[in-house]
């Protein structure tokens, strides 16, 4: 049995589950088991899509100022 850990639920989502047990009987441990090993086994896909160039632009530039202490640093 491994270490007990902390999850926190959207209010909207925590009645939905609390729902769910209720209904189904289970405890709160079990069902996140069942979902973290259902998601885990089942094939993910990440779907690109294309973006627009000035928004792309308008990002990239907003990281380069964010981020310039760490750009200037790998110069």
């Amino acid at each position: 049995m491994g270490l007990p850990k902390t999850v926190r639920m959207d209010d909207d989502l925590e009645s939905l589950i609390k729902e769910y047990l209720r209904q189904n009987n289970i405890r709160f441990a079990q069902l996140v088991q069942l979902a973290i090993a259902k998601f885990i086994c089942e094939h993910q896909a990440i779907e690109l899509k294309p973006i627009h160039s000035k928004k792309w632009k308008k990002t990239v530039e907003k990281a380069y100022k964010k981020h310039k202490d760490a750009m200037d640093k790998l110069k």
